[in-house]
This record gives structure tokens, C-alpha cells and sequence, in this order.
């Protein structure tokens, strides 16, 4: 070997390091060195030799400093990428060998995951993806494909430790110059950022769901006035789809719009950065379009609301022409008019109101009340005014104006923007008024004091007609052959036509005079039955009518007296016009009513007629005025009597087969048990009755029918002769009849009363008494109950009479 020749190392492999290049190099120096001593040693020392003995020595030397050095900037470049790797939290990076075992695992990794580098090291990777992906093999595909393309990239789902999952993005790269086919794995949470993407990704669906379902139409453009989106309701107005308009300017969509209006105002939204509006008309396929069209200012460029207005226009126009139509109507009409709004400002006049101000609406139009007319100040004109406003409502006022100082009515009616008011002059209308109430009052002052005098004389009329009335009774027995009985049957209905007219006259008279006050109480409906029964069945059956009365359990709520001569009046009108059949009395519950219903096969009555026959002296196929028929006023009395209590009245007839009266009752509270009818006490049985009344006609004729009947009698003018004689007698009364007004002021419940203290008794009840009175007043009934008395009014027949006395003695 020569100084010249270099000893052969060998061509470094490219795929080695430089640590292992330096070191392979320095090998071959020592292997090279090694040989020169051994011929050192075997020749001697040559000075050639030596030289280049120190020259390998210098290059081991070299060579051992770069191997330092090499080792040096690896350790550092080690740190340093350490470093770099343990301070990425946010990012998990990992090794893995080619099977995809772990080799290193770092601070970030642990954090995302929740391994440890010490737990993880040498596991399969596959656990950090889902159960699904590994059954599909996503784990080897993955690194497959990081192996064939460079990388893998993707999002999806991966599992932590605690196995919850989350949302993240990989990457896996091949390791370059692993002679074992290692790879990279970088793994980052995307959890919250696609939470985020999600969150916006829906605002953005609901933003354009909530755009689409508007009903504006609405488009968005850019700075360069180039659509970027359009809702449903654009597309239904334009017929243009979005892809269609996408990237287009609207120069380019709608070259109409260039120089218009619509330009104008459009550039002025986005030059000025304002919002700016306006309408606008178009004809389209021949009919008339209106658009309200607005512009605002965006930061990408500008949003355009537009929307048809076409329907509001055309309402527009109408209103506009109704206004013109309403200001014709107000000039022409013969009232004055104005309107003022909240500030009390006058915003129109019209001419009728001009004429009676006399001042020209120039002068007043925009100027408040108090400033053209300074005395409507807490007029009452005024105050109807702030009534009006205050209320909300229409009111209605009659006065004289203090403008022109003459009765007017006005009419003040609120609105959204302020009032409008009606008026007119009504002076003579109002003198009219004047002496028409004047005349009324005066008509009704005479007939209530006609009312008044025939309600307080009735007591004297019904008197003479009691008389006469008991004094027929007692002729029948002493009056023979057919000429005498038959003018006294003639006498006997004269008789009762006479009472039954007076009967309706002090009635009617009573309740046009407002006297009549009801005394409400629970009346059994079966007693008042059969007292109809008793009186008007023998009436029906000589006319040859069938008279049937239905039982009935029920109680009413009424006046026992008024609700009695309801029904009367009800049965006589149909014996009246029945002349042939049958009449029905029934009483049927419905709800917590009670109806009483009276039937009959009459002559019925024509619908025309059907609100007549409640008038006074109408009556259905009388015009001869047949007294027989009665004088028209008994229905008459039925409805005002309805009308007094609150029992509805009505009526259903078919002319040629009959009628039926409907009374509607309130129940009362308790059913009663039904009664064999009680049959009249004309057997008097010896008993003994004391009479008292005043006028001794009356007195005479009750003792002689009394008598009549088997009684034994005691009679007297007054209470003081009464327990006078019967002090003398000793004798306690089985019955008390006394007429109510007596002489001096003194009342025939206190004759009862006398009698009665004398025959107090234990254990015996109070003598039976009733009243016989021609008073139809509220203070006669009301005394007679305190007493525990029934009152029989009068004129009464003996057969009434003697019905009166056999219920007083079977209820005693």
C-alpha cells in the first residue's frame, strides 16, 4: 500500500443515516489503521510508513468529531420534534406499526382519548373506532389506503376510553424510511365545531323555511347586484327559479328595471347603505299588477322584500271612491255633520252644519271647538261629546244648543280617529212633544182616577148586587107556575150577566189603576180544579157540554185569588163559543214549570185573529155584540193577569175544530195529595153561623139563604152586637162569615177575631171564619191571612158560596 492509496470503505447505503455512515467509515479507518501497524511492526519503521500512519490517525480524529456532532444534531432534532408533539393537545398523534399496533402515543392523545401512552402502547388502534366501523373493517382499509395514496383522510365517529363517542377528523401517513411500514396517525375532536356546523347548518333551514313561508317575496343580492337567493313566493311572482337566477344580475333578469324608478332607488340602498321603498305598478298578461317594493342594505349587498298589493290598491280606490260617495251623501243630507279628531280639532263640516253655525268651514276646519265656539264649554252638547270618547259608545242627547240657542238632538258617535256627530234642529218637534205629553198626561190622570173611583166604589156596587143575587136564590122554593119561575130564570141570568160585566169592569178597572198587588205563595192546584168543576159543570152541562177535569198533584208559585180567575175567564170563553163537544181542564210538570191547559171543540180562531182576542172587547163571530157571548173582556184580563204574575199566556186553534190555552207556572215546592171534590155545605145540619155585615140587604138575604140550608143564624150590623147576642146565646159558632168594611171605621177580621176570644178552648182550634167583601185591594187580603180567613168576594152566587163553606169546613 502506498501514501497515496486510500483504503476502500465501501459505498454508503442511501437509505442509512449519517450516525451510521460516520460510524461504518470509521470502522473501515481502524480495520485500515490496524493492517499498517502489523507491516509497521513485520518491516521496521519506515518514515513513508509512519506519515501515513499519522495522516488515518488524523482522519479517525475527523471522523470520530463528526460522529459527535451527527449525534449531537440528532438528539436535538429528537427534542425538538418531542417537544413540538407533546406541547399539540389539541391534536392526538400516535405511531403505529404496519399491523397497526400503537408505538407512541402523545400528551394530546391522552387528553382526547383517555388512555395513557403506558396503557395504550402496543394495543390495535381498532379501538378507537366503533364496533361498526371494525366490522367493516375500516381500520385496515384506512391504513390500505394511507399505504396506496400517500394518506387517508375523513370524518366520522370514534370512541374515547369510556367509550362515549364523539366527532372527529384522521389522518394516517405512511412513515418514510420505516423499514418496518409504520404510519402516523393524527386525530383531532371535531365534536363541538360540527355541533356549531349543525346548529348553523339548521338556522340556516329554519331561516329559509321561515323566508319561504312568508307571504313577502323576498330576494338577496350581492354587492354586484348579482342574486345569491330568492324565497317560494319570488319564485311564484317571477316564475323563475333560483338556479335560473343564481349569478345573474338583476339588470340581466329584469332589463325593464334599468332607468326606471325601481333602479333609482335600488342604487340608492346600496350606494347609502339605506333602506329605501316604494309602489308600483305593472300590467302583466293583461291585468293590472301592483308591487310594493322595498330595498334594505345588507352586509353582503342588499335584500329586496316585494309583495302584490294589488287586492289593497283596488280596496284602496274603492274606499277612496266610497269616501266621495259618503261626502256626497253627508252634503246632501238634512242633518248637520262634523267630525273632529282626538285633539278636538274640527276635520269636516258639511253644509247643513255651515247653515245653522253661520260660519264657513274654512274658518273653522283645523281649529279646536272652545276656539270657534267658546260656550259649548260644560254645555251638555260637550259633555255627551267627552261621554261619547270616555265610554266608547254612541250617546244619544236631547237639549238646546248653545251655539244657536234651539232645541236640537245630537248624536255623538266614537271612532278610531276621534268623533262624528249628528244633529239637528228638532224645535218644533219638541213643541209638538211638549203638548202631545201634556195631552197624554192629562189623558192618563183621567183615567187613572176613572181607575182609582171604580176600584174604591167597587165595594158599593158589588153590595145591592149581593143582595139581589141571594134574594133569587131564596124566591125558587116560593115562586110557582112556569110564567114565575120562568122570569125568574130570566132575573137569574140577567143577574149573572150583570155580575159577570161588573166583575170584569172593577177587574180591569183594578188593574189599569195599578192597585192590584199580588200575594205569591204555594197554591195545590187540585182544590182550585175542583172548584171550577163545582161551578161550571153544571153551566156546561145544560148547554150539553161535557166539562172534564184531570187530576193534578201539582203546587204553583201564585196568587191563589188572581191565578183562580184566570182560569175562570179561560173556562167561560170556551163555554161561549163551544156549542158542541166537550171542555178539558189538565195540568201537566215540565221541567220546573207547571202548564195548565184548557181545551175545548169550539169554533177555533182565525190566525188572523190570534193577537186580537188579548185586546179589550174583541171578540171571534159576535158582531150582533150577543151579550150571551159575554162583553170581549175576559181574555183581556187573562193577559194583563199573565203579565202581572209572569205566567206566560198562549193560545194554538184551528178554526171549525177547537182551542187550546196554554198557562205557564212556576212549581211550588211540595205535591199535595188529591181530595175527593168537596161537595157544598148547603145541608147545614143545625149548625150554627153568625153573619155580620153592614148593609142590612145584604144581611137579610145571606140570613134567609143561610136558613135556607138548615142553618141556624145570628146576625149582626156590627162586632159589638155580635159578641154582645152571643154572650147572651152562650153558644160557640161553627162558622163566622163577615163582610170586611163595617161601619165606624172598624174592619170584619176584628169581629172574628172578638168572637173567637170568646170560645177560646183547649184543645179546640179557632172558630172557623171567612170574609165576604167586595174590597179588591192587596190590605184586605193581607189582613184577612194574618187572621187564618179565606175571602170570598163579592157579588157571589149561592152556589159559589155554598162550595166556599164545604171546603172551609172539610179542610176545619
Amino acid at each position: 500500500m502506498t501514501e497515496n492509496s486510500a483504503p476502500s470503505t465501501g459505498q454508503p447505503d442511501a437509505s442509512r443515516t449519517d450516525g451510521e455512515v460516520l460510524r461504518a467509515r470509521i470502522a473501515a479507518l481502524e480495520a485500515e489503521n490496524a493492517v499498517l501497524r502489523a507491516a509497521v511492526d513485520a518491516s521496521g519503521t519506515k518514515s513513508d510508513d509512519l506519515l501515513t500512519i499519522a495522516g488515518l490517525n488524523a482522519d479517525l480524529r475527523a471522523a470520530f468529531d463528526e460522529l459527535e456532532r451527527s449525534r449531537a444534531a440528532h438528539a436535538e432534532s429528537e427534542g425538538r420534534l418531542r417537544a413540538i408533539l407533546d406541547s399539540a393537545t389539541e391534536h392526538a398523534i400516535l405511531t403505529m406499526d404496519s399491523a397497526g399496533r400503537v408505538t407512541s402515543w402523545n400528551p394530546g392523545a391522552t387528553r382526547i382519548l383517555g388512555w395513557s401512552e403506558t396503557e395504550i402502547r402496543g394495543r390495535d388502534s381498532a379501538v378507537l373506532f366503533t364496533l361498526e366501523d371494525i366490522e367493516a373493517g375500516v381500520p385496515a382499509k384506512a391504513r390500505a389506503t394511507a399505504l396506496a395514496e400517500g394518506q387517508y383522510r375523513d370524518e366520522r365517529w370514534f370512541h374515547r376510553k369510556d367509550e362515549a363517542a364523539f366527532w372527529g377528523t384522521v389522518t394516517i401517513l405512511p412513515l418514510l424510511g420505516d423499514a418496518a411500514g409504520g404510519f402516523l396517525c393524527i386525530l383531532h375532536d371535531r365534536t363541538g365545531e360540527r355541533a356549531v356546523e349543525n346548529a348553523i347548518q339548521e338556522a340556516q333551514q329554519r331561516a329559509t323555511e321561515v323566508l319561504d313561508s312568508i307571504d313577502e317575496a323576498f330576494v338577496t343580492f350581492d354587492r354586484d347586484y348579482r342574486v345569491t337567493y330568492q324565497n317560494r313566493r319570488a319564485e311564484q311572482i317571477d316564475r323563475l327559479t333560483l338556479s335560473t337566477m343564481m349569478g345573474r344580475t338583476m339588470w340581466e333578469i329584469w332589463p325593464q328595471m334599468a332607468g326606471s324608478d325601481v333602479e333609482a332607488i335600488c342604487r340608492k340602498a346600496m350606494e347609502e347603505r339605506i333602506s329605501t321603498a316604494l309602489e308600483k305598478r305593472y300590467e302583466s298578461g293583461g291585468k293590472e299588477l301592483w308591487l310594493e317594493v322595498r330595498y334594505h342594505p345588507t352586509p353582503e349587498g342588499l335584500g329586496c322584500f316585494f309583495r302584490d298589493i294589488t287586492a289593497r290598491k283596488i280596496a284602496e280606490e274603492a274606499v277612496a271612491a266610497q269616501h266621495a260617495r259618503t261626502v256626497e251623501i253627508l252634503e246632501s243630507i238634512s242633518d248637520a255633520f262634523y267630525t273632529v279628531d282626538h285633539e278636538w280639532r274640527y276635520t269636516y263640516i258639511n253644509n247643513k252644519a255651515e247653515q245653522l253655525w253661520g260660519r264657513k268651514r274654512e274658518d273653522l276646519l283645523g281649529r279646536r271647538i272652545w276656539e270657534v265656539f267658546p260656550e259649548v264649554l260644560g254645555s251638555e252638547p260637550f259633555l255627551a261629546h267627552q261621554q261619547a270618547l270616555r265610554e266608547n259608545r254612541v250617546v244619544t242627547v236631547e237639549t238646546v244648543s248653545p251655539i244657536f240657542h234651539s232645541w236640537i238632538e245630537a248624536s255623538v258617535y266614537p271612532s278610531a280617529i276621534g268623533l262624528s256627530v249628528y244633529f239637528r234642529d228638532i224645535t218644533s218637534r219638541r213643541l209638538a212633544q211638549d203638548a202631545l205629553l201634556q195631552a197624554k198626561e192629562a189623558a192618563e190622570e183621567a183615567s187613572l182616577a176613572k181607575g182609582k173611583f171604580l176600584a174604591a166604589a167597587s165595594h158599593d156596587l158589588r153590595q145591592p148586587l149581593q143582595a139581589l143575587l141571594l134574594f133569587v136564590d131564596v124566591l125558587k122554593p116560593h115562586v110557582q107556575g112556569s110564567r114565575g119561575e120562568s122570569a125568574l130564570l130570566h132575573l137569574a141570568r140577567g143577574l149573572d150577566a150583570l155580575k159577570d160585566l161588573l166583575d170584569s169592569l172593577l177587574d180591569m178597572s183594578r188593574l189599569d189603576a195599578g192597585i192590584v198587588e199580588p200575594s205569591v205563595e204555594d197554591v195545590p192546584l187540585q182544590p182550585l180544579f175542583d172548584h171550577i168543576a163545582a161551578s161550571y159543570r153544571p153551566v156546561a152541562a145544560a148547554r150539553g157540554l161535557d166539562l172534564r177535569v184531570e187530576v193534578c198533584r201539582g203546587t204553583a208559585r201564585s196568587d191563589r185569588t188572581l191565578l183562580t180567575r184566570m182560569v175562570r175567564n179561560l173556562v167561560e170563553n170556551a163555554l161561549r163559543y163551544t156549542e158542541a163537544g166537550r171542555i178539558d181542564i189538565e195540568c201537566r210538570r215540565a221541567g220546573n214549570r207547571l202548564l195548565i191547559e184548557v181545551r175545548d171543540t169550539g169554533i177555533g180562531i182565525p190566525p188572523d185573529h190570534l193577537e186580537r182576542i188579548w185586546e179589550e172587547f174583541h171578540q171571534v163571530g159576535n158582531p150582533e155584540r150577543d151579550r150571551n157571548r159575554g162583553l170581549g173582556l175576559g181574555l183581556a184580563i187573562v193577559r194583563r193577569l199573565s203579565l202581572l204574575l209572569d205566567h206566560p199566556v198562549g193560545v194554538q186553534s184551528v178554526p171549525g175544530q177547537g182551542t187550546v190555552f196554554t198557562l205557564t207556572l212556576p212549581a211550588g215546592e211540595t205535591e199535595v195529595a188529591v181530595e175527593a171534590v168537596t161537595e157544598g155545605a148547603t145541608a147545614g145540619r143545625g149548625r150554627f153561623a153568625v153573619l155580620v155585615d153592614d148593609d142590612a140587604i145584604v144581611l137579610l138575604g145571606l140570613e134567609t139563604i143561610f136558613k135556607e140550608w138548615g142553618y141556624e143564624v145570628l146576625v149582626a150590623g156590627s162586632a159589638d152586637k155580635a159578641v154582645e147576642a152571643l154572650v147572651s146565646v152562650g153558644r160557640r159558632p161553627d162558622i163566622i162569615v163577615a163582610d170586611y168594611r163595617l161601619r165606624e171605621g172598624r174592619y170584619g177580621t176584628e169581629a172574628v177575631a172578638r168572637i173567637r176570644a170568646l170560645f177560646e178552648e183547649v184543645g179546640r182550634g179557632p172558630v172557623p171564619g171567612v170574609i165576604l167583601t167586595g174590597e179588591t185591594g192587596p190590605d184586605c187580603e193581607r189582613d184577612a191571612a194574618s187572621h187564618g180567613l179565606g175571602i170570598i168576594h163579592k157579588p157571589v152566587t149561592p152556589r159559589q158560596l155554598s162550595y166556599a163553606l164545604g171546603q172551609l169546613f172539610s179542610t176545619g
